[in-house]
């Protein structure tokens, strides 16, 4: 390997660098959704919906919660891609 091919090599290697996106945790794309499992407790006992987009929980939670039903807990679902 000679010195051209050294700086060739690193400007190669700048240039990718500046190329490459930075993400912060805020600007960061959401790659995969995680899937979450509400759980509600009534009189009649218990009932879960599961299979719920994260970014979708509080809305259908302001959607089924009465007063039939109270809310008991909000958690990964275990078919999320996560598990």
């Amino acid at each position: 390997m000679n010195p051209m091919n050294v700086a060739q090599n690193r400007t190669a290697r700048l240039v990718r660098e500046a190329n490459t996106p930075v993400y912060t945790t805020v600007s960061r794309p959401v790659v995969r959704q995680h899937r979450m499992a509400v759980e509600w407790d009534s009189v009649y006992g218990r009932a879960w919906n599961i299979d719920i987009p994260e970014n979708e929980v509080d809305l259908f939670i302001r959607q089924y919660e009465n007063e039939t039903y109270g809310l008991s807990d909000v958690d990964h679902w275990t078919g999320c891609w996560c598990f």
